[in-house]
């Protein structure tokens, strides 16, 4: 279990989603992400966050992913469920929220992509020079 201190200073408590959850909701995260257009030469600017979020963010297939993943956290100890971001205030943390959820069920699956990535690029580079 990982534990977050929001900014607001509400608490957090993640379990990871089993695997499945937390594969679909990386796969999904994926398939947002290859509509982005972005080469090696580019610098990480404001629009390439702000695209990146938006994506993130507008797709409802993410967000049903991070909902089910959501299953298994708790917010100032309590289960979120779907009146867990009624308040106004406790929305302020709803963006927050997800944003952690989401980051700690598709960590673990990052690496080995990264790893992957990095040498399907050492082969083209090689193959191409």
């Amino acid at each position: 279990m990982k534990e977050v201190v929001l900014k607001s200073g509400s608490k957090l408590a993640i379990t990871l989603s089993p695997f499945a959850e937390s594969k679909s909701l990386y796969q999904a995260v994926l398939e947002e992400a290859k509509e982005l257009k972005v080469s090696g030469q580019d610098d990480i600017d404001v629009n390439l966050i702000k695209n990146v979020f938006c994506a993130g963010f507008a797709s409802k297939n993410i967000e049903a992913c991070v909902d089910q993943c959501m299953k298994r956290v708790t917010y100032n100890g309590l289960k979120i469920d779907e009146e867990t971001f009624e308040p106004e205030k406790a929305r302020e943390d709803y963006l927050e929220v997800c944003y952690h959820v989401a980051y700690e069920n598709i960590r673990p699956f990052m690496k080995s992509l990264y790893a992957q990535y990095s040498q399907v690029l050492e082969h083209l580079r090689k193959s191409l020079a």
